[in-house]
């Protein structure tokens, strides 16, 4: 099919496109050939076959396209035939959509469903099935029983027999709280002004060795009473602080934390927060 005048270039534009095309020559696929412009075409077929006389006998990619298209299909096919590095990801279509939707579709219990056997009005009942949750506040545990309550005595009955509903029949073995059995220390008073000004030396000389926990066991007295008459030195004060800070500084962000939520959490509960 011929081109018509209209769509001709001109004679210096020919040139121009020609002296490109040697310049700079580059392999053009069929395709882009057939749907460029009429002047990118014709510079295509300068570079492949001479420039003719007239502009009328030229037909732009004629010369090219049994070059372009094995070579155009070369490369579709090493394209297509390249594995993708993309990760492979799963889409749910619609054909697993609706699988899902039917298996979600689960028929109720039977104890949810009226009873069809019966005849009217006896099949009208009331269904009963609560869920499993925390017990109902109509449970009064044992402790919050009143003494009077027929339920407390029936549960000592069931506990313990006669012996034990009888012990606990009684206001005043209800009313008291258990016995607590701890060792209690009997306090003694057998230390004189001696004893007191020795302990006093002994701390003030070496606090190392003379420590609370020794002096108590060497007097026989509580470390309470050692820290009262016979404190440490200032100086051995500040020696245990900088020791104190020397251990802290090899600590790591996550046990510097929890001391300081440790530290929190005591000053939350001496004011009553927790």
């Amino acid at each position: 099919m011929r081109q018509s005048n209209s769509e001709l270039p001109s004679r210096d534009k020919l040139l121009t496109l020609f002296f490109y095309a040697a310049t700079r020559p580059r392999l053009v696929e069929s395709r882009s050939v057939e749907r460029s412009s009429p002047l990118r075409r014709i510079a295509t077929s300068c570079h492949s076959a001479p420039v003719r006389a007239t502009a009328a006998q030229t037909r732009p990619g004629m010369e090219l396209r049994p070059l372009v298209r094995p070579a155009a299909r070369l490369l579709n096919l090493r394209s297509s035939s390249t594995p993708s590095l993309l990760p492979f990801t799963c889409t749910r279509g619609h054909k697993t959509t609706a699988r899902t939707k039917r298996s979600l579709k689960i028929a109720p219990h039977d104890s949810f469903l009226p009873d069809r056997s019966a005849p009217f009005p006896a099949a009208d009942s009331i269904i009963y099935n609560p869920p499993a949750s925390e017990a109902s506040p109509a449970h009064t545990p044992f402790l919050f029983l009143p003494l009077d309550d027929p339920r407390r005595l029936a549960l000592l009955r069931m506990r313990g027999g006669a012996d034990a509903a009888a012990l606990g029949s009684g206001e005043e073995q209800a009313n008291l709280p258990p016995v607590m059995r701890y060792h209690r220390r009997e306090p003694t008073y057998h230390l004189k002004e001696e004893d007191i000004a020795e302990m006093k030396r002994l701390r003030s000389e070496d606090p190392v060795k003379w420590s609370v926990g020794h002096l108590a066991q060497k007097f026989d007295c509580s470390p309470i009473f050692v820290k009262m008459v016979a404190p440490a030195p200032a100086g051995h004060l500040d020696w245990l602080r900088s020791k104190l800070d020397r251990k802290m500084a090899r600590w790591g962000p996550k046990k510097t934390q929890a001391r300081e939520d440790r530290r929190r959490r005591a000053e939350m509960l001496y004011r009553g927060e927790l």
